[in-house]
């Protein structure tokens, strides 16, 4: 790839409207990301958009790079060989990671460690004792850098001192940024000895929904999730479900009835997670799981276009889909066998529809209407 190739590359990733379901569709139907930046403009009119979304500048992405370059950090592409293996398998993978560390710590069996910020001092402590036993076993520690189990998750990685294992933090901000600030000391610490993660790019402002968001990839990058304490509600609970979507073992730590934030670990118990009450308890099952071997090579996308649909195809496609849409959020299967169009065709409309800021995907391959979208 030449250097203007990853520029284009950035260019698109970073565009307005443009998430990594999009990101992703467009490559398919345009090839490259300079084919996808010069049709823009058109398919986000044809979407109905009521203002062109915006593109980066190069000089915007020059100032990315040099942010990056200055703090040590590297900027990975999905279609970098050193890309992670397994996150690259997820259907909503980032085109884009900032990373700052160790990013070689992404590639190695990683264990995703998950639970509430408002963690019990026994829940912290059996974190802690998980995570650096896992790592001590040569297993890195993948959590999100919150308050609570995420917190004690990273010190129990880096408690480990015999150069195995570690620690990746996956961030809901940018890169350099720190969240909450209290973490200062764990970030400066992980920064050294292990790898931080984000898919934002610099000068993104700090939204609670880029939280939930960044739960795909702590799970995307590991072969098993493990949630301590989260009531029903919890985010842990989205990464346990991100982690069953994306074929990983999820695994959970029993507490008791009467603790609002053990019914999560128990409800997923109940729902078939493996009981853990001892770091063999995860190990057996990931060392033991011959059926986990995901294929180094990107599986073909269903959506791959040999050539775009004429115009009044496309024209009649928008009306099905955008009738059978609601600001309720729906399968893109279910959207698929309603319309009986095809497949690659409602994929061209719902990138439309994204482009022309109509819709917003959700994470198990779920749509909805933006509210007043069909005005």
């Amino acid at each position: 790839m030449t250097e203007q190739e990853r520029m284009d590359w950035l260019r698109l990733a970073l565009s307005e409207n443009v998430g990594p379901a999009t990101f992703k569709k467009l490559l398919a139907i345009f090839g490259t990301p300079i084919h996808a930046l010069e049709n823009l403009e058109s398919w986000a009119k044809q979407g109905g958009a009521k203002r062109i979304p915006k593109i980066p500048t190069d000089k915007v992405i020059h100032e990315q790079i040099k942010k990056a370059s200055k703090i040590g950090a590297q900027i990975l592409l999905s279609c970098d060989v050193d890309y992670p293996t397994l996150l690259k398998q997820i259907s909503d993978r980032p085109p884009v990671l900032f990373t700052l560390g160790h990013p070689s710590l992404l590639s190695k069996k990683c264990i995703a460690m998950v639970g509430t910020r408002a963690a019990t001092l026994n829940g912290k402590n059996f974190a802690t004792h998980l995570a650096k036993e896992l790592s001590e076993q040569d297993y890195v520690v993948v959590s999100g850098m919150a308050k609570g189990i995420d917190r004690a998750a990273h010190l129990g990685a880096l408690q480990n001192q015999n150069n195995k294992g570690g620690t990746v933090a996956v961030l809901g901000t940018p890169i350099d940024e720190v969240y909450p600030s209290e973490n200062q000391d764990i970030y400066d610490e992980i920064k050294q000895r292990g790898c931080l993660v984000s898919e934002f790019p610099f000068g993104t402002p700090l939204k609670p929904q880029n939280f939930p968001r960044r739960n795909r990839i702590i799970s995307g990058l590991c072969e098993g999730v493990v949630v301590i304490e989260a009531n029903l509600k919890s985010g842990s609970l989205i990464t346990a479900k991100e982690a069953l979507s994306q074929g990983r073992e999820v695994f959970a730590v029993p507490g008791s009835p009467l603790d609002p934030r053990a019914a999560g670990p128990n409800a997923l118990i109940q729902d078939g997670a493996t009981l853990v009450t001892q770091t063999r308890d995860i190990t057996d099952v990931i060392e033991n799981n011959q059926g986990f071997h995901l294929s180094d090579t990107l599986p073909p996308d269903e959506y791959q276009l040999d050539h775009i649909p004429e115009q009044k195809e496309i024209d009649h496609a928008r009306t099905l889909v955008l009738e059978n849409l609601s600001p309720e959020m729906i399968e893109i299967d279910d959207l698929i066998r309603a319309t009986k169009l095809d497949t690659r065709l409602v994929h061209i409309v719902l990138t439309q529809l994204e482009l022309a800021g109509r819709i917003e995907h959700f994470t198990g391959n779920r749509i909805a209407l933006i509210y007043g979208g069909k005005e």
